[in-house]
């Protein structure tokens, strides 16, 4: 007890800040949030249900299932002050290309990954389908949060050329060529659908990382495609959006690594210098004049995000191939997860792993969003067995991991707790706004390994986030108009999200390795 007294002493010095680098206690830091100058508009922060959401929200227990909707919609304190969820603000619906129906073909072998298909090969719908993914359509609405995307993996199996949901090849979309109207209309009378039933599906994603060569993986639904196929999927996705008059968005093209966004392949098939050619108005595939396109480049974060002179150079080249489009084109981060492997997350399960796994994905956030100029920021999936997501699932002791599909352990990461640093404070229309040290210059690149802040504002609230990366405590001071206090979230090693008080905000002090949310 006298041991937590103490931390929580210790926490009510807590500062806020940007990037900076490290200050001696009689020599801090100064950071001045200037709230006239403006960035981009924040769309939102999400997660897909792909796929461990259908189980759930079938098999497991009712209790469980409305703590993990909880963790992932809630946006509400407990009574000592601290946030329940991530409080997401929108939620990305997976729909099911069949390869569940199909799978006596050459389909999709992990059961887990399987998905079913609204449409049947005769043209009827049965929207009885996908129901666990369905429960949390409606247990996020309940809560508030009503702001859905619907994408695609693939299209029904009996519409591809392979005849299933794994990929022919990697020259071309895995989709006939009479086909592709078809496809559009099922994607869109699905969003009718759901739209019609009271769902805000605001946006149709038909194209999921087209730069894999899914034809070698049989892990999940998945399509190769290139730029005209991308080209033509959005001509008649606009077509079959205007029909049916529904009041939604085309994403596109949801590439898997942003080196896809401006980079030049040999491969003649291969969907590269996506925003010169897709998103310049001189390019061969031009999108920007379809109507009902979102007016914004979607790319995945893999690959890109280590080491740190990676992370900041594909985000500032993200920040400057846009800026020269001339339309005000937006940025989304619209998936991850952990995947690569190197020496600041790989080790042996421990405390020091989990903080170390959420301040790297808390950088990555930062730099999308301060360096990037990202409008959105979402997660893969929400849940899953593995430790590279916010929620993990664990078997119940003595079971097998099969069994998760009906029941387990709900184990929230420390990834959770520093999305929710940002996804809990930072809300749909806020702006961010400029936040830098006075009289210091300090590159995105020095920031990355000691000090990160950005700052938001709906014109009521200033939100500002700091990641402290380095292993020491970082004095400061944060100024932000005649404001002299501030409220203090906290996630370290030891806390998750914790509210540790009001703060002055001329003696803050960031403790080491720890993401800090400050509301003014």
């Amino acid at each position: 007890m006298m041991k937590r007294i103490a931390q929580l002493a210790m926490a009510s010095l807590m500062c806020v800040a940007i990037a900076g680098p490290a200050k001696a206690q009689d020599d801090k830091m100064v950071y001045v949030i200037d709230k006239k100058v403006k960035h981009q508009v924040i769309d939102n922060f999400g997660a897909s249900d792909a796929w461990r959401c259908d189980f759930i929200g079938k098999y497991w227990p009712e209790e469980k299932r409305e703590r993990i909707a909880d963790l992932l919609f809630k946006r509400e304190f407990d009574e000592e002050g601290n946030p329940i969820g991530m409080a997401l603000t929108t939620w990305r619906v997976n729909i099911g290309a069949g390869s569940y129906e199909n799978r006596e073909a050459k389909e999709v072998n992990n059961s887990w990954n399987r998905t079913e298909c609204f449409l049947a090969p005769d043209g009827t719908y049965d929207f009885t389908k996908q129901a666990g993914q369905r429960w949390f359509m409606q247990a996020a609405k309940e809560r508030g949060m009503n702001n859905f995307l619907f994408f695609a993996n693939s299209a029904p199996y009996f519409m591809t050329r392979s005849g299933a949901t794994v990929a022919a090849d990697g020259t071309h979309i895995n989709l006939r060529e009479d086909k592709f109207d078809d496809f559009a209309q099922f994607l869109v009378t699905c969003a009718a659908h759901f739209r019609n039933e009271g769902y805000g599906v605001n946006y149709i994603s038909p194209i999921n990382e087209p730069n894999v060569e899914w034809h070698t993986n049989f892990f999940q639904e998945g399509s190769f495609a290139t730029r005209a196929d991308i080209y033509r999927m959005v001509e008649e996705l606009d077509k079959a959006i205007e029909e049916q008059q529904v009041d939604a968005k085309i994403i596109v093209p949801e590439m898997g690594e942003l080196k896809c966004l401006f980079d030049v392949w040999a491969d003649e098939h291969m969907p590269d210098d996506i925003i010169r050619s897709m998103f310049y108005e001189e390019g061969k595939y031009n999108v920007l004049g379809f109507e009902h396109l979102y007016n914004c480049v979607a790319a995945h974060d893999y690959w890109t995000a280590y080491p740190p002179q990676l992370l900041v150079d594909m985000r500032t080249r993200v920040k400057e191939e846009l800026a020269g489009n001339g339309h005000d084109t937006k940025f989304w981060a619209s998936e991850y997860c952990i995947l690569e492997k190197n020496e600041e997350i790989t080790m042996e399960p421990s405390p020091l792993k989990s903080i170390n796994l959420g301040l790297y994905v808390a950088r990555i956030i930062h730099n999308d969003l301060a360096v990037a100029n990202a409008s959105a920021w979402q997660w893969w999936t929400a849940v899953s067995l593995g430790e590279d997501v916010p929620i993990r699932l664990l078997p119940m002791k003595g079971a097998t991991g099969e069994t998760v599909k009906y029941d387990g352990i709900i184990a929230p990461t420390k990834m959770f707790y520093t999305t929710a640093n940002y996804s809990f404070f930072v809300r749909p229309g806020m702006k961010r706004i400029e936040v830098k040290p006075q009289g210091a210059e300090v590159t995105d690149l020095e920031a990355a390994t000691s000090l990160m802040a950005s700052s938001y504002t709906d014109g009521k609230e200033v939100v500002t986030v700091i990641i402290n990366y380095s292993d020491e405590e970082k004095p400061m001071e944060l100024k932000c108009g005649h404001a002299k206090k501030g409220k203090l979230y906290v996630t370290d090693i030891d806390r998750n999200l914790e509210y540790v008080g009001e703060q002055q905000l001329s003696e803050l002090v960031v403790p080491a390795r720890s993401v800090v949310t400050v509301v003014i």
